[in-house]
C-alpha cells in the first residue's frame, strides 16, 4: 500500500528530496551541490546531454554508489530506512546483467521479491525458487502479465529479443511493487511495440499511486508522457512541468552548461559497486 507523506490541504509532499548531493568519480565530479524534490505520484523524467550525472543519481538512490556528501530522503524518511524495506524499485540499462546465465524469465523477475521474503523471516527465506508461492508466486504472476511476458516465463533469458529483455527487467521492478521506482534508459534499444507496452504500464504504475523517476533521452517521449521534467548537467538546471522544461530556450541551456565547483582536496572518492563498471556520468 502506497502511503505518502501530506501536508496540510492535502498537498502531497516531495516523494524524494535531496539536499546537497555531490558525486565523483576518481575525483572526477559528475554531480555537485544537487537540491531536487520530486513530486510523488507522478512520471518524472530525467533529461540532458551524456554525461551529465542522470545514470549516476539514480545509482545512488538506489544505492549501488555512494556520494561524498549530501542528504536524501524518500517520502519524508531516511532513504536507508526505504531501501532496507524493499520501497525503491531499481530497473538498470541491459547490459547490467549477465543474459549468457543459465536463467529463466520467472527466476530473473522472481529476484525482484527477495527483498520482501527476507523481510518475512523463519524458514521461506531457505526455500529454492521452485518451491516458492503464495503471495511472491502471485505477484510475479501479474508483473509477468503486466509486461506481456508470462507465456515466456520458463524461458531461457540468452533466447530474448532485445524488446523482451526489457520488459522483463521491467517486471522484475514492477514484482517489488515499491513506493519508488527508478528506471535508466528503459526504452534504448527497443522495438515501437515493446516502447508502447513499457510507457502503458509506467503510466499504469504512475496511476496506481507509485513515482516513477525515469532516464531517457527522448525528448518528444517526455512531452508527450511526463508529468514533470528535471534538466541535469551535473546540476539541476530547471524542473517543472514538460512544456516549459522542454522549451527551446532551456534545451539549449541544459545543453550548454557544465559548470561545476572544484573539488576539495581531502573529499573521500565515491566508488562503486563492483557490478557498476558501465556507464559512468551518464
Amino acid at each position: 500500500m502506497i502511503n505518502h507523506p501530506r501536508i496540510a490541504g492535502g498537498t502531497v509532499e516531495a516523494a524524494v528530496s535531496i539536499r546537497d548531493l555531490t558525486v565523483a568519480y576518481d575525483r572526477d565530479p559528475v554531480l555537485a551541490g544537487v537540491d531536487l524534490d520530486l513530486p510523488a505520484g507522478r512520471l518524472i523524467t530525467v533529461l540532458g546531454p551524456n554525461g551529465a550525472g542522470k545514470s549516476t543519481l539514480l545509482r545512488v538512490l538506489a544505492g549501488t554508489l555512494k556520494p561524498l556528501r549530501g542528504e536524501i530522503r524518500i517520502n519524508d524518511r531516511p532513504i536507508e530506512e526505504e531501501r532496507r524495506k524493499s520501497r525503491i524499485a531499481y530497473m538498470p540499462q541491459q547490459e547490467q546483467l549477465d543474459w549468457d546465465f543459465p536463467l529463466s524469465v520467472r527466476d530473473v523477475v522472481l529476484s525482484g521479491r527477495y527483498g520482501h521474503i527476507r523481510q518475512q523471516g523463519g524458514w521461506q527465506r531457505f526455500l529454492p525458487p521452485s518451491l516458492i508461492r503464495g503471495d511472491h508466486y502471485a505477484a510475479v504472476r501479474r508483473a509477468l502479465q503486466d509486461t506481456d511476458m508470462l507465456d515466456r516465463q520458463h524461458a531461457s533469458i540468452d533466447s530474448l529479443s532485445g524488446g523482451q529483455r526489457k520488459r522483463v527487467l521491467l517486471a522484475r521492478a514492477l514484482v517489488q511493487e515499491a513506493d519508488l521506482l527508478l528506471l535508466d534508459e528503459p526504452l534504448a534499444g527497443v522495438d515501437g511495440a515493446s516502447e508502447e507496452l513499457i510507457m502503458r504500464v509506467l503510466r499504469q504504475t504512475r496511476d496506481q499511486g507509485h513515482t516513477v523517476l525515469m532516464v531517457t533521452h527522448d525528448i518528444m517521449g517526455a512531452r508527450k508522457s511526463a508529468d514533470h521534467v528535471v534538466l541535469i548537467n551535473r546540476q539541476v538546471v530547471g524542473q517543472g512541468p514538460p512544456d516549459a522544461m522542454l522549451a527551446d530556450d532551456m534545451l539549449a541551456r541544459v545543453a550548454t552548461i557544465n559548470w561545476i565547483k572544484p573539488m576539495a582536496e581531502d573529499h573521500p572518492v565515491s566508488r562503486c559497486d563492483a557490478a557498476e563498471t558501465t556507464g559512468q556520468g551518464a
